[in-house]
């Protein structure tokens, strides 16, 4: 019989805020589930809206340490080998309180914490696994060979693994309990049916998302394609890029980007779009991270009912994901222009965008309904709280 109410402890870098990416998953889960009592461990000091809370004091001189040239040796120690936080008052809390379940994401220091509490103290441990930390870590390149085992060590040593994507169950290998959970979309953005498009004026592509780091080039080559092409308007949503300041006044003024806007507006703006834009990179430093990374506004796209397109490569998630279960018109070519090609085509075919927005509904209705994605999880969370009590139920 499963336990009817869990105590979980939250030991993360990644913590649960109405924000993006791994925060914003995390926040959906946990706050969509009414039977949990939900403590948080952390070192920061307003982390969220919560009561319960574990403070972990983190190392006096390495946070100095952090601040000067040294920054980048600072973090290879505390990646590679220990974070050197006081954990006496979280190992008092355990101790005293015997969770059922360790929460933690593979991302940031503190899923190491997380790790060393659950074999010490004999709690199980569940790990989401949503980006390929070692790719992403602020550390010396030597030290990649051990964070990298380090974090297949985490894989193996969790009672539950949640990965993002097929392709990250497949990286990390063989497991007696990985499950694939893809993120998890906005319970408020589900439609019903796909809207009857309009073919007159432009047609509106809008990419929603990260503009910065790895995206930066690719998305900063696409608006500049666009520039001369009255049929189509791109519009870019989300946190202000790292562009020069002239580019950056250019697509404000030219209404291309409009900042990073709250989820209602957000909500409205991509209901309005023909089609929405994922951008996978290209680059071949990143490929681990495209191969294992399965993109949220992916998943949330879908619950609009519009045409989907996927640039990048061919080996990333999102590509094979759209190939496979043809459900997203997919361009693998590294080329701007020949993504600017495919969607000046798309805008003339009203068939292919019906088909494409319905399938973008089947899955938002199917693999991608948010209520599906929370009840895996609740349901697994479960199993491995039951199993570690001996099977018992438990009510509290």
């Amino acid at each position: 019989m499963k336990l009817k109410s869990l105590r979980v402890l939250l030991v993360s870098s990644v913590l649960p805020r109405n924000t993006t990416g791994g925060e914003v998953v995390l926040h959906r889960h946990l706050s969509q589930w009414e039977a949990l009592h939900l403590v948080i461990a952390t070192h920061h000091s307003q982390p969220v809206n919560s009561e319960n809370i574990v403070q972990l004091k983190a190392n006096s001189l390495l946070n100095r340490l952090n601040h000067t040239r040294l920054s980048r040796w600072v973090h290879d120690i505390r990646q590679c080998f220990y974070p050197f936080h006081n954990c006496n008052q979280l190992r008092d809390y355990i101790q005293q309180n015997q969770p059922d379940l360790i929460l933690t994401v593979a991302h940031g220091e503190l899923c190491w914490i997380a790790q060393q509490m659950s074999v010490q103290l004999g709690i199980p441990l569940v790990t989401f696994f949503h980006d390929w930390w070692p790719h992403l870590a602020y550390i010396h390149d030597w030290t990649q060979g051990v964070i990298t085992r380090r974090f297949q060590r985490l894989y193996q040593q969790s009672q539950l693994t949640l990965c993002v994507s097929e392709g990250m169950r497949q990286a990390l290998g063989t497991h007696s309990n990985a499950q694939v959970l893809f993120p998890i979309p906005d319970k408020s953005m589900i439609v019903t049916k796909t809207e009857k498009l309009t073919f007159g004026g432009k047609f509106k592509v809008i990419y929603a998302g990260i503009m910065a780091e790895i995206y930066s080039s690719m998305l900063q080559a696409l608006y500049r394609s666009f520039q001369e092409i009255s049929e189509i308007q791109l519009e870019l949503l989300g946190p202000q890029p790292d562009w020069s300041k002239l580019v950056l006044e250019q697509v404000k003024a030219e209404g291309v980007y409009a900042g990073f806007i709250p989820r209602e507006l957000l909500t409205n703006k991509l209901s309005q779009a023909h089609a929405l834009l994922v951008v996978m990179s290209f680059e071949q430093r990143y490929k681990t991270r495209m191969q294992t990374s399965f993109p949220s506004k992916l998943v949330d796209y879908c619950q609009f009912g519009k045409p989907i397109i996927i640039w990048g490569p061919d080996y990333c998630s999102a590509v094979q994901w759209g190939r496979q279960y043809q459900s997203a018109l997919v361009v693998t070519s590294p080329l701007e222009k020949d993504l600017v090609q495919a969607i000046r085509e798309l805008a003339t075919q009203p068939e292919k965008q019906n088909y494409l927005g319905n399938k973008a509904l089947d899955w938002a209705k199917g693999m991608f309904n948010p209520e599906k994605i929370q009840q895996q999880f609740v349901d697994s969370l479960h199993d491995v709280a039951n199993l570690s009590k001996g099977g018992q139920e438990v009510v509290f």
